[in-house]
């Protein structure tokens, strides 16, 4: 009786590890791309979100509350990025004071937000909902959220009459880095 020995040979271990290294070549773009999009998204319905919640805190406190970049930290007077969250704040007591803190909006990961200069330091609504500045002015502009690496962004607007409006795919990002 003859002995039969069965196994894979090292030159067939290695045919196939090539053929994987090749399809996943081929398929790490394709999944890179979908991973931006997604957080594109994410990012998008987030500052979408944000902005529908002080619209609604202004109608039902009936007074003026802003949304301003940079998380807990956000002050509405500049130097907070919208891509590391944003602060819900309402209206300063009338004694002065600082506005109490309403709600936080969460860092964004993979996106940066680019917004109008007169969004850049925060968007606010006054008692009607409307979209106004501190002193009562119109308010109204856009928000760009692009992927870092560049590629298909959104855009977010807000209206006048304070309605928000998401066009996906619209926007053509550069890259974040030189």
């Amino acid at each position: 009786m003859g002995l039969s020995m069965r196994g894979v040979t090292l030159v067939e271990c290695l045919v196939v590890m090539a053929l994987a290294a090749i399809c996943l070549a081929l398929a790490l773009p394709a999944w890179r791309d979908a991973v931006q999009a997604q957080q594109v998204r994410a990012a998008s319905l987030a500052l979408e979100d944000g902005l529908r919640q002080a619209r609604l805190h202004a109608l039902q406190r009936a007074g003026y509350v802003r949304l301003c970049p940079g998380g807990e930290a956000g002050d509405c007077q500049g130097g907070g990025r919208w891509e590391q969250g944003w602060a819900l704040l309402g209206e300063a007591p009338p004694g002065g004071g600082r506005a109490p803190l309403l709600g936080v909006g969460p860092a964004l990961r993979g996106v940066r937000i680019e917004a109008d200069t007169v969004l850049a330091r925060g968007a606010g609504f006054d008692a009607g909902g409307w979209p106004r500045r501190r002193g009562g002015a119109l308010l109204m502009g856009r928000w760009r959220v692009c992927p870092l690496a560049g590629g298909a962004g959104q855009e977010l607007v807000l209206s006048a009459a304070g309605r928000l409006r998401l066009s996906a795919g619209s926007v053509r990002c550069r890259p974040a880095w030189p």
